[in-house]
């Protein structure tokens, strides 16, 4: 096989390649579900966080995805702690309504 013969068939294929469209089996919808994303070894506080902001940005009500229950004692504690070191991980971080007016629940 002559070398021309063969860069045309190598160019021939790449043409070929380049043509034949892309059809994705995953649509974003199903891709940023947070059962998916649970399954391919997301968090479950990374799947809800991921859905709420869906929600908010199609202006529906932002709800938690998983209910967290803890005894009395263990909230106390939790409060306690918050009041000490304001940067921990909160409930209220995600699910609070966006006010674009400070207000005195930002300090």
């Amino acid at each position: 096989m002559g070398v021309m013969k063969r860069n045309l068939l190598l160019v021939l294929a790449l043409f070929i390649a380049i043509g034949i469209p892309a059809n994705a089996k995953l649509t974003v919808e199903e891709s940023t579900s947070p059962e998916y994303l649970i399954n391919n070894g997301y968090s479950e506080a990374t799947a809800e966080e991921i859905m709420i902001m869906k929600n908010r940005i199609n202006g529906k009500p932002a709800e938690p995805l998983y209910d967290k229950k803890s005894s009395k004692f263990a909230r106390f504690w939790r409060n306690v702690y918050g009041y000490i070191d304001p940067s921990i991980d909160t409930d209220e971080r995600i699910h609070h309504d966006i006010h674009m007016s400070p207000n005195y629940k930002d300090l």
